[in-house]
């Protein structure tokens, strides 16, 4: 038996496994006790799941490692899958080998989504295990996939499909593995089964959820009913839809291709006849278009002006990009051509990148740059915190300073003195890159030596009132705009006939998924939580967005790991608040204790547990953010999003927290979308608040209106822009 993280399976069932074995029962943790009596497998339960699987040591009870997976009746960790692979490839070498290089989503038996990922990869190697199952060798023949099916030797850089069973996902060294059988579905099965509700096809909702007829509306599946519809006396499957009034739809179980998935709950349902559906979508229609409208006239007025290409220099740009000490993925390097394309056209750039959080969007941002520098521009980079101004300060300086490129930074942080410093210099053109928060925007184009550049980082987190300067400042300046707030794959494309969007999905290489728990807070949970991450020299983010008495709560800790706590909110002196983040930097502290202040602004390669105190209090966004400043590296994250007694938690905050915890693998912020987080990010991305829209006809509809509207705008674009 071959157990997993997030796995659901009976407690019972489990000890019933190991008649030969070991072990003892403490509550809800197995302990198995290894041959040689030196070391345990400690299995955690969360009800019938899997919680956490550890290596702990016999005698100290003191914790080892995590472990990915476990082989009871074998051996541990991952022998088991390893002597699959050994059978399957055996000219490689297998010694140096013990645990996955990643974590890769489960695809059960979501045949349809895996090819999708299938179709983008190119010159792999890919062992796809299928069992006895034909499914996946005529899907990928359907959609002229390329495969081979191997028995024995593998093929280098081609989808190998073999009829045998794998205990899960994941990438072994440079091996892409994906496992479509259902010997361990687990928790990384339910989020593929999430993830194919970004796709346009039909999930099975659960009964009381809603779905989006093509022609009713809006209606609320209310099962599977056994009708006699034909009058013939045989009784046939038909999903029952309850609509406005009590009415019900009743559709055949293979009409579902009328039927789309529906996210939340609607303000109320349609009624049948679609006319109600008709008028609701009109009147979204109205709105899109006002909005279009605006919008598509501001990008045709900058496309009136024209600048002079810039000049690409690949031998500067591999320079450049030899100081970034890893490989761009697939993603980035698409998103830099999209830039290149842009930048050597005389019409200005306006382009968003959409990336989650530690996508490496930072350095799609700083090759643009670099660029725009040796082309003699001077680059503005906009932040929407003082923290955030600082760490991307810092780095700058570190990647540009050993190519003659200046740097400064002008935010709260510098004094008067400092700051007129700075102006004279941008003035006289001795500043290259200037990185600062809101306050750069008082400045004006007589400010610059030549301004060409502005890159905005997390444009939805400024205000009206910036973005209306942010437009001042750059009616005759490239553009590019970043954004960790992700865009539904659905509207993806309709989005491309408004704005210039380029969309980072695939995280970087060895990223792991962060392993998120949910828990009533206890004291016990925090110092076990600090322990682990300390035992592997790490360091760790607490959350606590209380103010008033952050430092008797910092105190608490500093007791118990003196000299390795500090502690920083917004009311501090900025002083303070700068030597703090720059100790935690230079890791003179291990233990920073926060408030959100740290949302988008820490950036630690070694930070790798995130506490959270009071999640309930939080909206999902904003989890999803601070999950976001661990795991930026190839260790192992971990984020515990805790809240008070369960009594004192609404349901509603419930639901929010356990969103972030079942999306559990990288890239999950296209995930959480369905949810929430994507459906205000397309109101983000858009200009203007356009969830009522979708709440009121469904995503699928909206999308359906907004690339109408977009290939209109696409017919118009070649129109004599209006007078500047």
């Amino acid at each position: 038996m071959t157990l997993t993280v997030g796995q659901t399976i009976p407690m019972n069932e489990v000890k019933a496994s190991l008649h030969d074995q070991e072990f003892s029962v403490h509550g809800d943790i197995i302990d198995v006790h290894l041959p040689d009596n030196t070391q345990i497998v400690r299995i955690m339960f969360d009800d019938d799941m899997i919680e956490d699987l550890r290596l702990i040591d016999a005698n100290t009870r003191a914790f080892i490692k995590k472990l990915p997976l476990v082989n009871l009746g074998t051996d541990l960790g991952f022998s088991l899958a390893l002597d699959i692979l050994k059978q399957v490839c055996p000219d490689r070498d297998w010694s140096g080998v013990s645990a996955p290089t990643a974590i890769l989503p489960n695809y059960n038996n979501a045949v349809s989504l895996l090819a999708d990922e299938l179709a983008t990869i190119k010159n792999q190697t890919v062992l796809l295990f299928v069992g006895t199952s034909k499914t996946a060798e005529n899907y990928l023949r359907n959609r002229k996939i390329d495969f081979v099916l191997t028995k024995g030797q593998i093929y280098p850089k081609c989808i190998n499909i073999l009829p045998k069973t794998f205990p899960l996902s994941c990438q072994v060294e440079d091996l892409l593995i994906y496992s479509l059988t259902d010997n361990n579905p687990g928790k990384n099965a339910d989020t593929a089964t999430l993830l194919t509700k970004t796709k346009k096809e039909f999930i099975m909702p659960l009964v009381g959820e809603c779905v989006v007829h093509s022609l009713h509306g809006i209606g609320r599946f209310m099962g599977i009913k056994k009708l006699d519809l034909l009058g013939d006396g045989n009784l046939s499957d038909y999903l029952t839809l309850q609509y406005d009034g009590g009415t019900m739809v009743y559709l055949a179980t293979d009409k579902t291709d009328v039927l789309s998935n529906y996210v939340g709950e609607p303000t109320r349902l349609h009624k049948i006849g679609g006319q109600d559906f008709a008028n609701a979508k009109q009147r979204v229609r109205r709105r899109l278009q006002e909005l279009s409208f605006k919008l598509s006239d501001l990008y045709r007025q900058r496309a009136g002006i024209k600048r002079t290409p810039y000049e690409i220099l690949d031998d500067n740009n591999a320079t450049f990009a030899a100081s970034f000490p890893y490989n761009l993925t697939t993603d980035q390097e698409k998103v830099m051509q999209d830039i290149y394309t842009d930048l050597t056209s005389q019409r200005l750039m306006d382009r968003l990148v959409c990336g989650d959080v530690g996508y490496g969007k930072t350095e799609i941002a700083f090759r643009t740059a670099f660029n725009a520098v040796m082309n003699g521009y001077q680059v503005v980079l906009l932040c929407p915190t003082t923290i955030l101004s600082m760490q991307h300060y810092q780095n700058a300086v570190a990647r540009f300073q050993q190519f003659g490129i200046r740097v400064a930074v002008y935010n709260r942080f510098i004094t008067p003195k400092q700051q007129a410093q700075t102006l004279a210099d941008l003035r006289e053109g001795k500043i290259d890159i200037i990185v600062g928060t809101h306050k750069l925007l008082s400045l004006t184009q007589s400010n610059f030596h030549h301004l060409g550049l502005l890159i905005l980082d997390e444009e939805q987190r400024f205000g009206v009132e910036a973005k209306e300067k942010i437009k001042k400042l750059t009616p005759h300046v490239d553009v590019l705009t970043l954004s960790a707030t992700p865009i539904p794959r659905t509207l993806n494309m309709s989005l491309m006939g408004l704005r210039d969007i380029s969309v980072i999905t695939t995280p970087p290489k060895d990223r792991l998924p962060v392993i998120t728990r949910v828990a009533e807070f206890s004291w016990e949970l925090l110092w076990n939580a600090i322990d682990e991450e300390l035992a592997r020299q790490g360091q760790v983010i607490i959350l606590y967005n209380t103010v008033k008495d952050m430092d008797k709560f910092a105190a608490k800790i500093a007791a118990r790991y003196p000299e390795k706590v500090a502690y920083v909110h917004g009311q501090m002196p900025t002083a303070q608040i700068e030597r703090t983040i720059t100790a935690v930097y230079e890791r003179e502290i291990d233990i920073i204790v926060a408030s959100t202040i740290l949302e988008n602004g820490i950036d630690l390669t070694t930070a790798n547990t995130l506490f959270v105190i009071g999640a309930d209090k939080l909206g999902l966004a904003q989890m999803h953010q601070l999950r976001g400043r661990v795991g930026r590296s190839t260790t192992q994250a971990y984020a515990y999003l805790t809240y008070a007694r369960a009594e004192y938690t609404t349901d509603k905050a419930m639901e929010r927290i356990n969103a972030i915890k079942n999306f559990y693998s990288t890239g999950a912020g296209f995930n959480i979308a369905m949810r929430d987080l994507e459906i205000r990010g397309s109101g983000e991305v858009l200009g203007a608040n356009q969830s009522g829209h979708i709440e009121e006809i469904g995503i699928e509809a909206f999308a359906q209106i907004l690339s109408e509207i977009a290939a209109e705008n696409r017919n118009h674009q070649n129109e004599t822009p209006s007078e500047i």
